[in-house]
């Protein structure tokens, strides 16, 4: 249903589908988003997911003409996000349909998302792939922790170069783990450094976002 890009500067992953899908993907997402017991705040991060949706097909991201091998395929229209963003989306996305009835038509959206993520990942971070996604999905959405320091992580990954994100990524999917904090804590006294501060995160919860270069 979905396909993708990878973005430059390891940002991301442009996201690419037909009109319909991307609108299906609006349609499920608002869905989701009013019903689902998790989420939060019902006009925040995960609804941007419809949104950029919404931007996609009506063609105000990218717009991409069918190659000409396979001119039947028809335009397809696109939008980029950033890894951190894209990836606690979908975790809220899958554990919100943990907790409310839901149809085969929505699984079959998640799994088509959550399907660009794994081989996007797996494209974009090949040596540390098995564990970015391991610690994908460890993130455990239903507590508020993680939906209330993503936009501080997403600042923070615009920040970074490209060798950093690589580095990095890793970590700051560790952080959105509510016990993040104390586990630093604990292996800082260990002796283990290359950890990302919680504090210098946290700087940087109300941050506006600088261009990550993709």
């Amino acid at each position: 249903m979905f396909s993708f890009q990878l973005l430059k500067n390891h940002a991301g992953l442009h996201l690419i589908g037909s009109h319909m899908a991307l609108k299906e993907l609006y349609r499920v997402v608002h869905h989701v988003n009013e019903y689902s017991p998790i989420i939060r705040d019902k006009e925040g991060f995960f609804l941007a997911l419809a949104y950029d949706a919404r931007k996609a097909y009506e063609g105000q991201r990218t717009v991409l003409k069918p190659s000409a091998d396979y001119p039947e395929a028809g335009i397809t229209y696109g939008v980029e996000i950033l890894w951190p963003v894209l990836l606690l989306q979908a975790r809220m996305f899958r554990q919100s349909l943990a907790y409310m009835p839901s149809t085969a038509r929505f699984q079959a959206m998640a799994y088509s998302l959550e399907a660009v993520i794994e081989e996007g990942i797996r494209a974009d971070f090949p040596n540390q792939s098995g564990e970015l996604l391991s610690a994908y999905e460890r993130i455990d959405s239903s507590h508020p922790w993680a939906e209330e320091k993503i936009n501080g992580r997403g600042a923070y990954y615009c920040l970074l170069t490209k060798s950093q994100r690589n580095e990095r990524l890793l970590n700051l999917l560790a952080s959105l783990d509510p016990l993040y904090p104390s586990m630093y804590e604990l292996r800082f006294a260990n002796g283990e450094r290359g950890l990302l501060s919680p504090m210098e995160l946290d700087c940087l919860d109300d941050a506006e976002w600088a261009d990550p270069k993709w």
